[in-house]
């Protein structure tokens, strides 16, 4: 099985765009998809947490530095 790899498009000063992999949403507290549908995830940045909607309740697993 072949392995993709994104695609990078410079966009001129020293930026670029990457294509290709996944993106998760983001959003606050007050702008949560107000109609998700089920399975909809995505990044809280005010509580620094992923959630997940499962159909009736969003769910939270918050994130931390991992020690190495």
């Amino acid at each position: 099985m072949a392995k993709s790899h994104p695609i990078l498009i410079d966009v001129g000063q020293g930026l670029s765009l990457m294509l290709g992999l996944p993106t998760i949403l983001t959003w606050k507290n007050q702008t949560r998809p107000t109609e998700p549908k089920q399975g909809t995830f995505g990044f809280n940045t005010q509580t620094g947490s992923l959630e997940f909607w499962d159909g009736r309740s969003w769910y939270a697993a918050t994130m931390s530095a991992g020690t190495a």
